[in-house]
């Protein structure tokens, strides 16, 4: 059941104080139920795969895996994409970037965690985001196995399954012994030499939890997670988050980025509730100036 959008007839965008071009109720409402159409084949399709229980698999040049499962997803979702919208742009994680400076451009991370769907822990998740000039208008998340989707955005707002989210923010900026701070693994701060901010945030507040997929932004977007660190992200990995999170009421902070000559550019973020966003986004700030 899709949910009836609670956003103005005309939908205006801003960006860096810019108003952009206008898009316009009815586009908005035909993007979203395509993207939930969408994500509700590329949840067959994956939830088919799993059940073959040994999954096909290579080692990337950066010696990460790459399974069919992310191989025939993203497939899926390029060919409902440009069958539908010719004119908007694709950026997949496995299949490169169609378009990339269409107005619209979707993008999708077909696995996120494809190590755990290799081993079968059922937490990784597909990811499809809908930028307008670049700024984060709708995402999914979905994590087929565990039966839960996450969609919506700015406009629209956020959506656990059927039923809407909104992110309760911290009653002070300073974190209590029961808020939980989300990280990824070592190896994404390695990248770069970010590693000191990983060891800022271990030291800064004691509930950390560690995570290798796309789980801990749904948490973080539920209000589980007060909030989560990231660095290194690329454009499949945080614009869904971005959108979610915001749709959701809570906030999206972008720390940096990093740039290489023929790569995706990296973005390091903290996303989540309000104040803990802050607090941690300004710990991590002051340790670059010391």
């Amino acid at each position: 059941m899709v949910r009836p959008l609670k956003a103005p007839h005309i939908l205006t965008l801003y960006r860096k104080d810019k108003m952009l071009e206008r898009v316009n109720r009815p586009h908005l409402e035909e993007f979203f139920s395509f993207g939930n159409d969408l994500i509700n084949e590329t949840r067959l399709l994956v939830s088919s795969l799993w059940q073959k229980k040994a999954v096909r698999f290579e080692l990337k040049a950066d010696k990460t895996p790459v399974s069919e499962v992310d191989l025939r997803c993203e497939e899926l979702v390029r060919e409902k994409i440009l069958a539908r919208f010719p004119s908007h742009g694709v950026a997949g994680e496995e299949l490169g970037t169609h378009k990339p400076d269409a107005e619209f451009v979707w993008t999708i991370d077909p696995i996120d965690g494809t190590q755990n769907l290799i081993n079968r822990i059922p937490t990784f998740g597909t990811i499809l985001a809908l930028q307008h000039h670049g700024k984060p208008l709708l995402g999914w998340i979905d994590h087929p196995i565990l039966g839960e989707t996450l969609r919506g955005g700015p406009e629209t707002g956020t959506f656990h399954n059927d039923k809407p989210v909104r992110i309760t923010d911290l009653e002070s900026p300073v974190l209590s012994p029961n808020d939980v701070i989300g990280i990824n693994n070592p190896s994404t701060f390695e990248h770069g030499g970010h590693l000191p901010v990983l060891w800022k945030v271990l030291k800064f507040h004691p509930h950390i939890r560690m995570y290798y997929d796309v789980y801990s932004h749904s948490l973080a977007i539920l209000g589980s997670l007060a909030a989560h660190v990231e660095y290194n992200l690329k454009v499949w990995d945080y614009a869904a988050s971005q959108a979610l999170v915001e749709g959701a009421g809570g906030v999206y902070k972008e720390l940096g980025r990093d740039s290489e000559p023929g790569k995706p550019e990296l973005y390091h973020a903290v996303f989540g509730k309000r104040r803990a966003v802050e607090t941690i986004a300004g710990a991590i700030l002051e340790m670059r100036n010391e």
